[in-house]
């Protein structure tokens, strides 16, 4: 059997271990029989997946032989997290110890390894380890998570020690390929370098010889230059002579030119004094042509405003004409809509006065109801009275009491009808006349209103005819 540390350092497994994050190069305490030290180590995470492995290893960084191992499954997982209440499935164990690696990296978090002495049943001690994740407080570290580890044994640290081997001698052999094509690019530079001499050997003998028949050249040069200032020079003399004969000339000439000057400055000053009257009649001719102007443009103003007040005054009119046809237009609708409605009123008090008519045929035959049946009470008192009389007087008249006592019967009857049909009445009387009532007022309040409007109405144009009829004849006066 396979021990789980064992899987990890195994060649036939390498292929399915991943890292959970790079290498790590940090600061961690480590506690020993009460001994604390910090060491700068490496932290390696791993895990394996099909088998569900995870796994921390931690080397000292000046001793690779120092490794511990922390490796979990779902065991020890099941128990740490019965342990410590972890409230994460594997997989969230897996990303929550990738965050607290970070942190540590960051240095919100330290790591502690700490020794632990166990006794077994032989009565022996093994050293057994706990790495613990700290957050450092002023008052007291909080321990985030604590996990079992164990001293590497030693083919685990062989295997590791061989891994890391065989990778620095890939890398010296890749530096060896790299050096061997660094020389083959050093002798290429040396010959290039070596063939650029040359040329540069053969570039400096012709520059020496351009120089040479360069010099040569401008020698030739200076000498045909000399040549031609010396012929420049005798003919400058020739020039200078001639110019000063010309000067002499032109000398005289500026003489009389002068005495001519002061003739005309003369002939200047007159013509000066002539300029300055006239200059002074020309402003005084000046000043009355801009007076004139200006009378003319005020008078020009005066027409134009003259001109756009009677524009105005005719706009108005025009204004004014249509307005008062569009309110003799509205009057006559107005008439027709009034008229409409006192028909309309007429024939809702054609309704009333029938409606009252109704109501006092109806108070009447109460009336008459009433009269009936106090007619019928005093018949029922003397009728009463009588029976009354004729039980004491005597037995012999009990044919004509029977045929009194069908007649009172039939009495109280229709008595009791005509009370039937009073009560009846009463009650529906009343609410006659609450709905007539009701809808006399809605008649009111409904053509109170349109009344009201078509007077109001009414009453607008005709004041607004008289306004509009006064300005007009305010503005005839003015024009």
């Amino acid at each position: 059997m396979i021990e789980e540390d064992d899987y990890f350092s195994n060649i036939s497994y390498s292929k399915n271990i991943d890292c959970i994050m790079p290498s790590i190069e940090m600061l961690i305490n480590f506690r020993t029989n009460g001994i604390q030290t910090k060491k700068t180590c490496f932290v390696y995470a791993e895990k394996m997946d099909f088998k569900g492995l995870v796994q921390l290893r931690v080397t000292e960084k000046t001793d690779q032989r120092r490794m511990w191992l922390c490796t979990i499954d779902g065991s020890n997982f099941h128990e740490l997290k019965q342990d410590q209440s972890l409230h994460v499935t594997f997989s969230g164990f897996i990303e929550n110890l990738v965050k607290i690696l970070q942190d540590c990296q960051a240095g919100k978090l330290e790591i502690c390894v700490i020794q632990s002495q166990k006794q077994n049943n032989d009565r022996t001690t093994n050293s057994q380890y706990q790495m613990q994740f700290v957050e450092m407080r002023s008052f007291k570290n909080l321990v985030h998570l604590s996990l079992p580890c164990v001293l590497a044994p030693l083919n685990v640290v062989l295997f590791y020690m061989n891994t890391i081997l065989d990778s620095l001698q890939k890398k010296a052999a890749i530096h060896e390929v790299t050096a061997q094509q660094l020389q083959v690019e050093s002798h290429t530079h040396i010959r290039h370098i070596e063939q650029l001499q040359a040329e540069n050997s053969k570039l400096r003998e012709t520059l020496l010889e351009s120089k040479r028949n360069s010099s040569q050249r401008h020698a030739d040069e200076i000498q045909k230059l000399e040549e031609n200032i010396r012929d420049v020079l005798e003919n400058r003399k020739i020039d200078n002579e001639r110019h000063r004969k010309a000067q002499l000339t032109m000398q005289l000439q500026i003489d009389k030119l002068t005495l001519e000057k002061a003739n005309i400055q003369t002939e200047k000053l007159q013509d000066q004094k002539k300029i300055e009257a006239l200059n002074e009649e020309l402003c005084a001719v000046k000043s009355h042509v801009a007076q004139m102007k200006d009378q003319n443009e005020t008078l020009h103003g005066e027409l134009a405003s003259i001109r756009n007040v009677e524009r105005k005054n005719e706009m108005q009119l025009m204004d004014a004409r249509k307005h008062i046809t569009e309110l003799q237009e509205k009057s006559k609708k107005y008439e027709k809509s009034k008229a409409d409605i006192i028909a309309q009123l007429d024939a809702e008090k054609n309704i009333l006065h029938t409606k009252r008519q109704a109501l006092e045929m109806a108070s009447a035959e109460i009336s008459k109801a009433n009269e009936i049946i106090v007619k019928q009470n005093q018949e029922l008192v003397r009728l009463r009275k009588t029976v009354i009389w004729r039980t004491e007087v005597a037995l012999h008249q009990e044919k004509a009491v029977l045929e009194k006592d069908n007649m009172l019967k039939d009495s109280q009857q229709k008595i009791l009808l005509l009370q039937q049909t009073i009560n009846t009445l009463r009650q529906e009387i009343p609410l006659q006349l609450a709905s007539m009532r009701k809808f006399a007022n809605e008649l009111e309040s409904k053509y109170r209103d349109q009344i009201l409007a078509l007077k109001q109405k009414l009453e607008l144009p005709d004041k607004e005819n008289c306004a509009t009829v006064a300005n007009v004849l305010q503005i005839n006066k003015r024009t």
